[in-house]
């Protein structure tokens, strides 16, 4: 079944960027455009604000495209009512851009988008200026939780033909004092490079029952927020074009934790990012 997909829009260059991602990515998809107006920020003697206006151009992309998009409006808090929308319309996916116009409670990774990346049932991808778009090599960040087990899932059945990445990335140190401290023994930290290697084998058996393209790869960073940094890294090292994980993880080290690692990836990474549940 076509994926149903929800784009909001405030009119900015990035809600057209998330829409094109959202046409790459979901090609055949149900794809509806959302504005809410925020009375709090919106003039209504604002021309360029009308919902008309705004739809305007995205429904040029779209035709260009050959696609249809539906269209809604509504007025209230813009997060509440993205979220809202898209239990109503029983949607698969929220594609939108991380920040847009200034007078439209515009839709801000750290603000709109932020808000909307925490409380969504449903994955978001955030779309950022200036990232690269297509859907030829995906990177999924493990760390052995149910969520970053839910984003494997995620790559494997939507993008099977995809060439797909998994990474686990260490972080032998859980602060720094200093010169630094290290948190774990020689024999601890062994084990840990022992479960990393379980983890990574095991999501070369789910592939496997994908039928998915997958390769593997451990990478180890020291300091603080490190595992984000080495992920970033590697994305933009090795033409990453999409990033998909779990929306936390467990505590301690390299957790993928909302606020912390998946967040810093959302902010920093040269390729959209998508946070599944």
């Amino acid at each position: 079944m076509p994926r149903k997909v929800l784009v909001p829009t405030d009119g900015s260059p990035l809600s057209k960027d998330a829409l094109e991602h959202a046409i790459a990515t979901f090609p055949d998809g149900e794809i509806t455009l959302i504005h809410v107006t925020n009375p709090r920020y919106t003039d209504p003697a604002d021309d360029e604000l009308r919902p008309d206006r705004i739809f305007a151009e995205l429904l040029d992309v779209a035709e260009r495209h050959d696609i249809e998009v539906k269209t809604e409006t509504c007025v209230g808090h813009p997060s509440r009512e993205i979220v809202t929308a898209s239990e109503e319309h029983d949607v698969d996916e929220i594609v939108i851009g991380s920040h847009g116009r200034e007078r439209s409670a515009r839709i801000l990774l750290g603000s709109v988008a932020e808000q909307v990346l925490r409380r969504a049932p449903v994955p978001v991808t955030i779309v950022r200026p200036q990232q690269r778009v297509g859907e030829k090599h995906h990177l999924v960040p493990i760390d052995g939780s149910e969520q970053s087990r839910n984003a494997l899932e995620y790559a494997y059945s939507i993008f099977p033909a995809v060439e797909t990445t998994v990474l686990h990335a260490i972080d032998p140190m859980e602060t720094h004092y200093g010169e630094g401290q290290l948190v774990h023994s020689e024999a601890e930290y062994e084990q840990i490079e022992a479960e990393a290697e379980q983890l990574l084998a095991d999501a070369k058996d789910l592939a496997r029952e994908y039928g998915a393209n997958v390769t593997t790869t451990t990478v180890v960073e020291w300091g603080p927020n490190r595992p984000a940094y080495a992920i970033c890294k590697y994305v933009d090292e090795h033409d990453i074009d999409h990033v998909i994980m779990g929306s936390h993880g467990r505590s301690g080290v390299s957790r993928l934790l909302l606020g912390s690692v998946a967040e810093t990836v959302a902010r920093r990474s040269p390729a959209p990012v998508t946070v599944v549940r």
